[in-house]
């Protein structure tokens, strides 16, 4: 080596040791000499006492204090930090121990030195802690196995003790499990845990189930807080629920990355616990920051409407901000229009009604407004529209959000957005008709897309190319594409929004002057693909009377049957548990959904049904089995099975044909059914006084042509809460509640019908375009009753209302579908997820102070799941400033006891439930024990509901809180909109048993009395 090489090493070593001394310098000027001097006077007092621990780390002092050796750990502490003052976490390990003692001094000098060496918060949990694999269920309600060890809490006291402490899983060989470390290495880094313990594949082979995959177990981590009372944000991504220090949050399950939720901690350690469900890899991300100054998060809307040829065509735009804040709520929010680049001069005008509500701690909410154009114009340039909104509030500065309205031409997919039954801010796409329609009024084909797929792309997807050309869309029919976040199955909630969209659809092309075919939203053509084909074999067969025709493509029928993607009780921790009784009640709540269990509902509807002979995604099983039981109902049904095809294509026979959901087969006979479609009017022709029989009459109201030769139709309802009818017949009310009831009907002549009856107690007639001369001009033998319809009580016209008196069938006078207090009817029936088929709101109780924070984090982490699973806004009250007017215009979520919220004992009044001093009383029945629960639906202002959750302690309402969590994708559905009947009671051992923990749960009557035979209880 030569001398340069020589001189230049020599530099490098001076430069390194330099920069070593100047970091060891650093570090000492980093220790304060106030906690120099605390370290001196505490080791003096303890010269005598010595450390127990062979060596000092991180984990043997969590281990110790974990156990409450707190002398022990204050012992160790001291002694390493006299030799080694540099460690933060000891630092804060401390003061939490004089915390722990109250003596607050000391703690205060300890988190100083802390926050100096570490900073006021952890940068990231370093160090997780994880226990499972566990077998799970497939429904949001299982057991949790570490309860039968005290629950997680004192469970993972034993997370150093590997090699002693032992759990118990079917899912590894030798049924054995112990705790395993995950290191994290920074504060972006993804956690990835797969059990690689476990013999999956030999699982799966064995026992025949992909859903022997899904897993549950627990991730524990700690973190230190060093400075006073901070506020500390936490994101988690692809978990739901998180629990510090036993506290509710919500997380984002759909790994948005945009949502942070604060929480008020005192300094010192503290504790995350991740309840992990997952089906192969769980994959999360979880941090930590300080809220510093910022006060509220505003968010970029999800979904945004379109200009068509300049013109708006959706009104509403849902802007989600976050309140930072952990003890402060956020009032005033203001949305308004700061500037706007190009199309048409546009006003910003914020809801009242959904616009204005104070944002709890922690809460995240949209704020909806409307857009509307200034002056209406018939020919606009079609440019974007650039807005800069600004957002205001109580607390933190003005901040500003750009919005782009993309335009978009006439003739192309655009996307509008509607209010959706729920006052959520939901969203469609739609393609106008590319021939004019008679009269103008156009069918719509209601086309609902399938997992994973946006509402654009399914519009989209109705093109195809002819002559080197595209064209998008039907001829002589709107297609209507619409959807919704989350994992609704086009089910419950999810159902109710296409219907929104429909008339929210007519809406527009009515008040549009510019669009010259109008959709009506009374003859549609349901169709779908996959879960969307479900989706159609679901609104048709509860909407028949609108039905035109249904295009089923690789539908299933119901998703407990379909693969393992949600299969009903196969694995489940509570199935060693759970009463035959309780699982009957449970399947009930979801039997509506059944698209096999209604077929006979489609009678009179052309039908088309098809799937690729490759499938393996929907197998044609699910399809072939729908066939069948059309052709046994006489449905004209058309079954095609595509060779060599499978899920999805975009060629079915020539290139760009239309592919799996319009190509020529499905094309031609959408348009078939668009073009033979009359356009009616609402009534009946013998309504007005008009001959029925004369042919402009007949094509004007078109019935069933030879409706007297088509022999039985058969309406089939589970629960008339969800659809219309069939020919006009609606069930009101049903003898048994949440049992198959059915209305046969028979038409000897057209002056005659005769109805037979299963399980119903009231019905109507209501005018149908499908049935001439219309029900009232005819009559009618119910049972072996003839009802007596030439007293003049019924119009012509009219709605017919029929109900049993005394096992009698007779003409009643009664509102057509309201509900009260005392009488059940489809407004107010259950079950629980019911309560936000509607717009609604939560009332949490501030009658017990030493526990209305609590109720607070209770509402906040139930409002943010349900804007987090499905974007529903969840405005937060408490039981003392919510107005009786806001309250009569809402369904009601009451949070807590009668004495902790004033509200709740006006709905056990309205129920046969009741809480003593020997615990819980439901109609005969009494069920005493420490940590009981309940979670049940009550009238509310007659034709509304109340959800109330309450519980005889603190446990028992966390229990009830515990029933909104939600599963994992695709499956993530809103809380409570599930398996959760009218009404349920949690016991002692719910953690454990899932389900099997009920003491009882079931359905209330038609006058909202308690009945043995709709419920599980045993006492």
């Amino acid at each position: 080596m030569n001398c340069c090489n020589l001189q230049f090493v020599h530099m490098i070593s001076l430069l390194v040791i330099g920069v070593l001394l100047h970091e060891g310098q650093s570090k000492k000027r980093d220790i304060l000499k106030a906690s120099v001097q605390l370290i001196e006077r505490e080791n003096k007092k303890l010269d005598s006492e010595s450390c127990n621990l062979k060596s000092i780390t991180d984990a043997s002092i969590a281990k110790l204090r974990l156990h409450d050796k707190n002398t022990q750990v204050m012992i160790c502490l001291i002694k390493l930090l006299s030799t080694d003052p540099e460690k933060g976490w000891a630092w804060s390990e401390l003061g939490h121990q004089y915390n722990i003692g109250k003596e607050k001094s000391k703690a205060t000098t300890c988190f100083k030195q802390a926050a100096k060496l570490n900073g006021k918060l952890s940068k990231f949990i370093d160090k997780w802690y994880f226990i499972g694999p566990f077998v799970i269920g497939k429904g949001e309600v299982d057991g949790d196995p570490l309860q039968w060890y005290g629950g997680i809490v004192n469970a993972s006291k034993e997370r150093y003790n590997r090699k002693k402490t032992t759990y118990y899983s079917e899912l590894v060989t030798g049924g054995e499990i112990h705790w395993k470390t995950i290191e994290q290495k920074s504060a972006n880094d993804r956690l990835q845990i797969m059990p690689n313990d476990v013999p999956w594949n030999e699982l799966v082979s064995s026992l025949g189930s992909f859903a022997i995959t899904e897993w549950q177990g627990w991730l524990v981590g700690e973190f230190a807080v060093n400075g006073k009372d901070e506020d500390v944000l936490i994101q988690c991504l692809g978990i739901h629920t998180i629990f510090i220090d036993e506290q509710f949050i919500a997380a984002d399950v759909y790994r948005r990355d945009q949502f942070w939720y604060g929480v008020s901690l005192a300094p010192g350690i503290h504790t995350v616990y991740i309840r992990l469900r997952s089906k192969g890899p769980q994959i999360l991300q979880c941090n930590l920051k300080l809220a510093g100054s910022s006060k509220y998060d505003v968010h970029p809307p999800s979904m945004i409407p379109h200009l068509v040829d300049g013109h708006v065509v959706g009104s509403v735009l849902a802007i989600p901000i976050t309140n930072l804040q952990t003890n402060k709520w956020l009032k005033n929010v203001r949305v308004t229009l700061l500037s706007q680049q190009g199309g048409p001069n546009l006003d910003v005008t914020q809801l009242r009604d959904r616009g204005s509500m104070s944002i709890a701690p922690g809460q995240t909410i949209p704020v909806v407004i409307s857009l509307q154009e200034v002056e209406s114009q018939e020919h606009i340039d079609c440019t974007d529209a650039v807005l800069t909104l600004k957002i205001s509030a109580s607390e933190g500065q003005n901040q500003e959000l750009p919005v782009t309205l993309k335009c978009r031409k006439r003739k192309e997919s655009f996307l509008f957005t509607f209010l959706d039954h729920d006052g959520s801010v939901q969203s469609a796409a739609a393609i106008e008709p590319l021939e004019n329609c008679p009269e103008g009024s156009c069918p719509v084909l209601l086309s609902l897309h399938g997992t994973g797929v946006e509402a654009q792309n399914q519009a989209d997807s109705y093109k195809r190319m002819e002559e080197g050309q595209w064209f998008f869309g039907l001829e002589k029919a709107w297609v209507l594409t619409p959807t919704r976040h989350g994992a609704h199955n086009w089910e419950g909630p999810g159902a109710l929004t296409p219907m929104t969209a429909l008339e929210t659809l007519q809406k527009i092309t009515e008040e549009m002057s510019w669009i010259p075919n109008k959709a009506d939203s009374r003859r549609v053509i349901f169709a779908g693909h996959s879960m969307g084909g479900h989706g159609a074999w679901h609104l048709a067969t509860h909407y028949p009377d609108r039905a035109l025709g249904v295009i089923s493509l690789a539908g299933w029928i119901k998703k407990e049957e379909y693969g393992d993607s949600n299969v009903f009780f196969r694995h489940d921790i509570s199935a060693s548990h759970t009463d035959p009784a309780v699982k009957a009640i449970m399947e009930a709540c979801i039997a509506e959904n059944d698209a096999d269990r209604h077929v006979s509902n489609l009678k009179g509807i052309p039908v088309l049904t098809r799937i690729g002979a490759q499938d393996r995604t929907v197998h044609p099983f699910y399809v072939r089995r729908m066939y069948r039981l059309l052709q046994e109902v006489g449905v004209n049904v058309t079954y095609t099975e595509l060779a060599g095809k499978e899920h999805w294509w975009w060629d079915t026979w020539t290139t760009n044909d239309g592919g799996a959901v319009n190509d020529p087969q499905l094309r031609n006979f959408a348009n078939q059914i668009a073009e033979d479609a009359p356009s009616y009017t609402s009534g009946s022709c013998d309504a007005e006084g008009l001959d029925c029989s004369q042919p402009d009459y007949a094509l004007k109201y078109s019935g069933i042509e030879n409706l007297e030769k088509s022999g039985k139709w058969t309406l089939t309802v589970v629960n008339p809460a969800f659809g219309e009818g069939l020919l006009g017949v609606r069930i009101l009310q049903q003898s048994v509640p949440f049992r198959t009831s059915k209305v046969e009907m028979e038409f000897p002549d057209r002056a005659h019908a005769e109805l037979r009856t299963v399980n119903v107690d009231r019905f109507s007639l209501n005018p149908s375009h499908r049935v001439q001369p219309s029900w009232s001009h005819r009559t009618i033998k119910v049972d072996e009753t003839i009802l007596d319809l030439e007293d003049g009580s019924v119009n012509a016209g009219a709605i017919i209302h029929v109900c049993k008196l005394k096992g009698k069938w007779q003409v009643c006078v009664e509102e057509t579908l309201l509900g009260s207090d005392q009488r059940r009817s489809p407004v107010n029936f259950g079950p629980a997820r019911r309560v936000a088929e509607h717009q609604f709101v939560i009332i949490y109780g501030t009658q017990d102070k030493s526990l209305s924070q609590s109720l607070l984090t209770m509402a906040v982490y139930i409002a943010n799941l349900f804007y987090l699973t499905s974007d529903t806004i969840a405005p937060i009250f408490d039981d003392e400033t919510l107005t009786e007017d806001k309250a009569d215009s809402h369904n009601l979520i009451v949070i807590g006891g009668p004495h902790q919220n004033q509200w709740t004992q006006r709905f056990l009044d309205k129920v046969p439930l009741s809480l003593g001093d020997s615990g819980i009383s439901l109609g005969d029945c009494t069920f005493s024990g420490p940590g009981l629960g309940a979670l049940f639906l009550a009238p509310h202002r007659g034709n509304g509901l109340a959800l109330v959750l309450l519980g005889t302690t603190t446990q028992g309402l966390e229990d009830t809180i515990r029933l909104a969590s939600p599963t994992i994708p695709p499956m993530t559905r809103s809380p409570f909109s599930n398996m959760i009947p009218d009404f349920v009671l949690t016991g002692r051992d719910f953690q454990a048993k899932g389900s099997g923990g009920y003491l009882c749960t079931g359905f209330w009557g038609n006058q909202w009395e308690f009945r043995r035979e709709l419920s599980s209880c045993a006492c």
